[in-house]
Formats: structure tokens, C-alpha cells, sequence
């Protein structure tokens, strides 16, 4: 404490020194390089945290002493220009002062802003501390939970989400997001999803901000849009195997008649039933192909990727659009991924078919783990994306039905394409464990 002691004694002293010198020069010669320097000095103070009452007391001392000798005749009208020179000294402090007020409206402005961003946000924004105990929470967090702020304030984070003890530390942790399930006041339950991140203060985490989102009603319809999509494919299907199995054994009883009729006809009438045969052929062609449109047997039977490679196969001598299938789905899938995810790629296929012009075009499927990713891509002429998706008509809904089939899996969808660059379509559904 001493040393401090010292040290301030003698930077004092030292300012007393370099002001008065400064001063006196003014006074002496009016010489305007003493007003710089006052300047100078100014600034030099105002860097080593000086402050203006350090400033002023030695002005009062320097001006005290400057009396005495105007009085004894030593420094005849000069106090009047010491209040110029003080004033030089200070202007860096006034300078400061502005700046620092300029900063301070605009850090006002700043968290008025942010204050009513958090407040008015839809979705929840709260903070823990590193226990857990709720430090923050905006109007929608009280909304959903049913509590008031102060009776939030009181809870740990884990008393409205129990499921969720480790949530703090799977933030610290890293992990940025995550689905859990809140329980309100009223013991109603909402499913969120929660992001995360941690609090630094000083390089040292204090706590954690997070924010949450309802999406209860979009996995209530993801799960109302998978229940009908299974029952479209069970209507299909049940379609599918009456124009294979019945129409298919009609046709064999209309092929046995014709036979017969046109062995008791002459030659002339033969030749108009081999005719009547042919064209029956293309009837029994077309039953085939739209029944393997609405259900192929190879997709139940084989699953995902020979029926893909048979899709494929079909494409491609139709369209002459070069398709390779590759990768691997890792076995057999649960029917509903298998039936979403054969009927994007028919849809994206039969859009490269039809619009693409491509010359090639690959389907791929990767398996990681719990979850499928799949890209079918070709190198066509390509389209605006949201273009497509605004329109009303076949495409555009085409585009929006993978992406429905695909969201109600609980996947990711994607599309990426521009003007001569091809098209990709991207998606990566979950797996039962």
C-alpha cells in the first residue's frame, strides 16, 4: 500500500509539474504550442485515469499561487487566460464525456430493442444459471407453462421439463438442440423444440440461454398426414393388386374365348381376332404398368433399393435418361419409410423424365446410424425452385408431396437447383432404433 502511496505522490507531483510549466508558458508568451500541449497533457491524463477533479485541484493550486504574485505585481492579468488554458486541458474530457453518453444512448437503444425482441417473441427465450434455476423467461414462456414470471424464477429448469435433467450440461457440452416435453401448471403436456448455448462472462460460462419452440400441432399433423398417407398406400395397393389378380384373370378368360371363337371362324375371320388379341395384349401391358405404378410387389417383396433399380429400369427405357442407383439402405426398412420414400423417388424421377432434359441422372442412399440420407440428382436444365413451389399446378404439387411425405416421417427435405445446373433433391428421415 506504501508503494501505491509513493507512486501516486509522485505522479502527482509530476502532474503539478508539467501543468505549471505548461501554464506558465502560456501566460508568459501566449504561445499557442502550450495550448497544444495543454491538449496533449489533457489526453495523457485522460489515459492513465486521471480524473477531472485530479485536473482542478491542481489548477486551484497553480491558480492560488498566480494570485499572490499578480497581487505582489509578479503576473499582472494573467488568471483570466489560465481559465482558456484549463479549459484545453480539459477538452479531451469533454470529448469523452460526449462520446461515452453517445455510447451509452445507443447501448440503451440497443437493449430497448433486444428487451422488446425477448419480450414479443413468439417462440420461448429463457436463461438458466449452471444449476439449472431459471434466471429469465419472456411473456410466451409464461403463456405456455402457465406460470408467472416470479413463480418461474422459483423453478429449475428440469421441474417444467422433466424428462430433460441434463439439458444445462448437454448445453455446455456443445449439443445445440434438442426435442423435449413440457409439462404446463395445468398438466397439459407440449412438445418443444429446444436450442442452446452457453452464458460467458469473462471467458468463464455462467449459465445457459435457450430458446424453445412449440411444435406440438406440426408433429400432431406430421403424424395426421403419415396415418393418411398409409391409407392411400393401402387404398393403392388394394387397387394395384385387384387390376393385377382380377382384371389380370378376366383378361385370361377373354384370351381363352377369343381363341375359341376364332378357331370355328374362317381366315378372314381369324386375322380380325389375332388383331383383337393384339390389342388385348396392350390392354394386359397397361393393367401391368399401372398396377406397378400404384403398388410394384418388388417394393414389399425386396424392399427399398431393387424396387428403386426396377423404377430405374423402367425410367430409363421410356426416357432414355441414363439412372444409376447406388448405395445402400442397410436392409430392410419399416414399410412406411420404404412406401415414402420409393414413391420421392418416382416423383423425382418421373420430373427428370418429363422437365429435366437430362442426360443422366443418379439415385443414392446412405445409411449413418439411426437415420437414411438420399439424393436423387441429374444434370438437366435445372428450374427456380420457389418458382415451381408457388405455382398451382402438377409440378409444384409434385415438389410439395415429397416434401409432405418426407416432413411426415419427422426427415429433412431439400431441393437445390438454378438454370443449367441440374437438380437435387435431398432428403434424411430418422429410423426406429
Amino acid at each position: 500500500m506504501a508503494k501505491v502511496t509513493r507512486r501516486s505522490a509522485g505522479e502527482a507531483a509530476s502532474l503539478l509539474g508539467r501543468y505549471e510549466e505548461l501554464l506558465r508558458a502560456f501566460l508568459n508568451d501566449g504561445d499557442e504550442t502550450a495550448l497544444q500541449g495543454a491538449h496533449d497533457l489533457g489526453r495523457e491524463l485522460l489515459d492513465r485515469d486521471h480524473g477531472l477533479l485530479d485536473v482542478i485541484a491542481v489548477h486551484q493550486k497553480l491558480v492560488a499561487t498566480l494570485s499572490a504574485e499578480e497581487a505582489a505585481g509578479l503576473a499582472p492579468n494573467r488568471l483570466d487566460w489560465a481559465d482558456r488554458f484549463l479549459l484545453e486541458v480539459l477538452t479531451p474530457f469533454e470529448m469523452t464525456h460526449r462520446g461515452f453518453r453517445a455510447a451509452n444512448a445507443s447501448l440503451q437503444q440497443s437493449e430497448e430493442r433486444y428487451r422488446e425482441l425477448f419480450e414479443n417473441a413468439h417462440d420461448i427465450v429463457f436463461t438458466t444459471d449452471l444449476e439449472g434455476r431459471i434466471t429469465s423467461i419472456n411473456r410466451a414462456g409464461e403463456r405456455l407453462s402457465g406460470y408467472s414470471r416470479s413463480e418461474v424464477q422459483t423453478l429449475s429448469i428440469s421441474a417444467l421439463v422433466p424428462t430433460e435433467d441434463g439439458l444445462v450440461e448437454a448445453a455446455l457440452a456443445g449439443e445445440r438442440r434438442r426435442e423435449a416435453e413440457l409439462i404446463a401448471r395445468n398438466g397439459r403436456h407440449y412438445l418443444l423444440e429446444i436450442s442452446t448455448r452457453p452464458i460467458l462472462e469473462g471467458g468463464r460460462c455462467v449459465g445457459m440461454q435457450g430458446i424453445a419452440r412449440d411444435i406440438t400441432d406440426r408433429r400432431h399433423a406430421e403424424t395426421v398426414l403419415r396415418h393418411l398417407n398409409s391409407h392411400l398406400e393401402d387404398k393403392a395397393k388394394r387397387i394395384a393388386h385387384a387390376l393385377h389378380d382380377e382384371a389380370g384373370q378376366l383378361l385370361a378368360t377373354v384370351y381363352l374365348r377369343v381363341a375359341e371363337i376364332a378357331g370355328e371362324l374362317p381366315p378372314l375371320g381369324r386375322r380380325r381376332m389375332e388383331e383383337l388379341r393384339t390389342l388385348l395384349d396392350q390392354v394386359d401391358d397397361q393393367l401391368r404398368r399401372l398396377a406397378y405404378e400404384l403398388r410394384p410387389t418388388i417394393l414389399d417383396d425386396l424392399g427399398l433399393l431393387p424396387a428403386c433399380q426396377f423404377l430405374a429400369e423402367g425410367v430409363s427405357r421410356r426416357s432414355r435418361v441414363r439412372i444409376v442407383v447406388k448405395g445402400s439402405t442397410g436392409g430392410r426398412l419399416p414399410a412406411d419409410i420404404e412406401t415414402a420414400l420409393y414413391r420421392v423417388a418416382q416423383e423425382a424421377l418421373a420430373n427428370v423424365s418429363k422437365h429435366g432434359r437430362a442426360r443422366t441422372a443418379v439415385v443414392e442412399f446412405e445409411r449413418s446410424s439411426n437415420r437414411l440420407r438420399g439424393t436423387i440428382r441429374d444434370d438437366g436444365i435445372g428450374f427456380d425452385v420457389d418458382g415451381i413451389l408457388s405455382r398451382v399446378g402438377p409440378q409444384g404439387l409434385g415438389l410439395r408431396g415429397m416434401r409432405e411425405r418426407i416432413v411426415g416421417l419427422g426427415g429433412q427435405f431439400a431441393v437445390r437447383s438454378a438454370a443449367g445446373r441440374g437438380t437435387s433433391v435431398e432428403f434424411d428421415v430418422p429410423l426406429e432404433s
